[in-house]
């Protein structure tokens, strides 16, 4: 029973009920027009029958999507605790993040659009999902495959136990590793990079 309930939970929290519910409210509305229609322009019964049975069955097909790849209408905006669950990695780095001595990463990469350049403060999440702070579009890529933070004066990486492994250079990240100053980071020893620029606060540097 409480699985049942953590499960129903999910979908209600992940805005999986609600896209179903507004799916369910325009498909009645279609067909509600199609109705009124079809016998003024002699459409045959038997398609909207088929309209109907096609509407239904696509109903658990659009949840399993909404579910597995995060899919909600622009007007669904998720809340701050929804995004957290989705990325546990990045409330990690969050937690640990000094940010008066963190100075910031200047990070550029290659996206569809083209190149880009990009300073970043905060720690950042680094994926295929498009809810990353860096989405790289590749299949070797992870959902959520690293997190860079700073710590200690210092910027990290860690992977997220990513299926194709993170790498500085051409070494392999074991859990986390230290930044060096500039460097490329590899997301699959052939995968695609993102080019790394360590800026360090100044009473960092002084220090």
């Amino acid at each position: 029973m409480s699985r049942a309930r953590k499960f129903f939970g999910e979908l209600f929290r992940r805005k999986v009920v609600r896209l179903l519910g507004a799916y369910i409210a325009v498909l009645w509305l279609l067909l509600q027009g199609f109705a009124s229609l079809f016998p003024v322009i002699g459409v045959p019964e038997w398609v909207l029958q088929a309209l109907i049975v096609v509407g239904v069955a696509a109903i658990p097909f659009l949840a399993l999507f909404s579910w597995k790849y995060d899919i909600v209408p622009p007007q669904l905006v998720r809340d701050s605790e929804d995004v957290a669950a989705m990325n546990p990695g990045l409330n990690w780095a969050r937690v640990r993040h000094d940010v008066r001595e963190a100075g910031h990463v200047l990070l550029k990469w290659q996206s569809e659009a083209g190149t880009n350049e990009k300073r970043f403060f905060q720690p950042v999440s680094i994926g295929r999902e498009a809810h990353n702070d860096i989405e790289l579009s590749d299949t070797r890529v992870s959902r959520h495959h690293a997190v860079l933070w700073a710590e200690d004066g210092n910027w990290h990486v860690r992977d997220l136990e990513s299926g194709n492994g993170t790498f500085i250079g051409y070494s392999k990240v074991a859990g986390s590793a230290l930044l060096p100053q500039a460097c490329t980071l590899r997301f699959h020893a052939a995968g695609p990079t993102v080019e790394v620029f360590v800026a360090k606060s100044e009473k960092t540097q002084v220090g």
